[in-house]
């Protein structure tokens, strides 16, 4: 980390010390519903320079967040100075969980059937290992082709690998994200309608639904009842492909209405994770997490409690 970014960093980890009007980690973690997380991919993905996994996971413990979400990739771990016992043994010591794993495959192939499941196994062992329970399921690229035919043979796979994990006592949870065959509001209504409530359930990612057109208050009262697990995420403008990270702002600085997301919540019920996964910021990472948590506290967590 070079010197300026250090400094903003150290900055951050003051203010929090000294209570910027942050809520205290005891007070966060008294919610028995509702545990929030961040996405390593906010720190593992900053463009300015490399962040060691060890500086996430001081930031979001001084946060007062319960988890990380964390998918490792090959030898991840490793690059790090971390092997998965002392990983977890981390995790531990600051009170944090996995909050998931993603698993994202060409699901309609049937050429790429049997790696599909094996690979499946392997993450649902992961996760065991963590004591972590949520598959996040990130549907196949968008491409060309029949994209309804591609949701109609993704389907049965998916229920497939849905009882494969609630046998395991696990739950797969299907994210909608541009540039996949699930993006736009009708193809989340077909997935939904061709998967079965007991083995599938939504991840809604509130970004990615708002970038593909949809009402995001409206989906998520549609489906109030199948929800498994969210990847909060704040977006403003118009989405132009491929990329969406310009479109991406701190949460309270987009356009996502959130407090209508958090009542619906409270009205259900919803017990789980909500997990912030900020992929671009034109921050540092520590200045992120801390500006998303401050409209959190401030905002969120009043209407939910």
């Amino acid at each position: 980390m070079n010197r300026r970014n250090f400094i903003k960093s150290a900055a951050v980890t003051s203010a929090l010390i000294a209570g910027s009007g942050f809520i205290s980690s005891s007070c966060l973690r008294k919610s028995k519903q509702i545990r929030w997380s961040m996405g390593w991919i906010l720190w593992r993905d900053y463009s300015e320079n490399k962040i060691p996994l060890s500086q996430a996971i001081q930031d979001i413990a001084g946060l007062g967040l319960d988890g990380i979400e964390f998918t490792p990739r090959k030898d991840e771990l490793s690059k790090h100075g971390f092997t998965r016992e002392s990983f977890r043994d981390l995790l531990k010591e600051k009170k944090l969980a996995v909050a998931g794993n993603y698993f994202g495959r060409k699901f309609y192939d049937p050429g790429q059937k049997t790696n599909i499941f094996s690979d499946f196994k392997a993450t649902l062992e992961n996760l065991k290992f963590y004591d972590s329970k949520i598959v996040v399921i990130g549907p196949p690229g968008r491409g060309k082709g029949d994209i309804n035919r591609m949701i109609r043979d993704t389907a049965p796979v998916l229920n497939e690998l849905g009882k494969i994990a609630q046998d395991s006592g696990l739950q797969i949870c299907l994210h909608p994200h541009v540039n996949t065959i699930i993006e736009k509001p009708d193809e989340i209504d077909l997935i939904m309608e061709l998967t079965d409530p007991k083995y599938v359930r939504l991840a809604p990612d509130t970004g990615h639904i708002q970038l593909g057109g949809g009402n995001v208050v409206e989906i998520i009262r549609k489906y109030k009842d199948r929800l498994g697990y969210f990847h909060l995420k704040d977006t403003t403008g118009d989405f132009k492909r491929p990329s969406f990270g310009p479109n991406l702002r701190e949460l309270g600085k987009g356009e996502v209405d959130f407090p209508g997301v958090m009542k619906i919540l409270k009205e259900t019920g919803y017990k789980g994770w909500l997990n912030v996964e900020q992929d671009h910021t034109f921050l540092t990472p520590a200045q992120s997490a801390q500006e998303s948590m401050q409209y959190i506290n401030t905002r969120l967590k009043p209407i939910y409690t």
